[in-house]
């Protein structure tokens, strides 16, 4: 159960999508075969991934079937990234916000899971993607320490699994004193 005052799913999805969204606008076309700390995927595939990534949470909560945000190689949308992220997130905005939401739970490839749920694997996705692509594009790399914070408590007990079905690298050592973004980049196997 959440802390009092700790934002809930929606308005963290919320947050995440809001730091995403200037970082794809920002992205420009000389850029998209760049590298990403993400060593498996350029600035495109980041891109395309967090495009599928959103897609699929819609037609998950709509039920009209997955979208596989592993298939990254896709051409970008013709009406440009950014709008269609902006589109899609506003989207999933409005059905995670509609009457019963909240209480719905889903099928997924992987497991069952509510819609909360649902929002805060997406949340940390966005959160680790967002420093890529920015990182890999020279943007702005920073990260609310609460958000980055909430990211890590979420993303750590989730992650040997992860890391065993090759979604991440290893940990990188990180100081102790280190602030909650580097911690969660560290954990994420990026070298912040």
């Amino acid at each position: 159960m959440p802390q009092p005052g700790t934002p809930g799913p929606i308005e963290l999805y919320q947050s995440a999508v809001d730091f995403m969204q200037p970082i794809i606008a920002g992205v420009r076309p000389d850029q998209m075969d760049l590298p990403t700390p993400c060593t498996e995927w350029n600035v495109r595939q980041v891109i395309n991934h967090n495009l599928k990534v959103a897609e699929c949470t819609l037609s998950l909560l709509s039920g009209t079937g997955f979208v596989n945000p592993m298939e990254v190689d896709d051409p970008l949308p013709t009406e440009g990234a950014s709008g269609a992220f902006e589109a899609t997130t506003f989207a999933i905005l409005e059905a995670v916000k509609s009457p019963g939401a909240a209480e719905r739970f889903i099928e997924t490839p992987v497991m069952s899971m509510s819609t909360p749920q649902l929002l805060m694997q997406v949340f940390g996705d966005l959160m680790i993607h967002k420093w890529d692509l920015a990182t890999a594009t020279g943007q702005d790399t920073s990260m609310d320490d609460g958000l980055a914070e909430i990211c890590y408590n979420l993303i750590e007990p989730q992650m040997e699994g992860s890391r065993q079905m090759g979604m991440f690298g290893p940990i990188v050592t990180v100081p102790p004193n280190a602030s909650a973004r580097d911690k969660l980049l560290g954990l994420a196997g990026r070298a912040p």
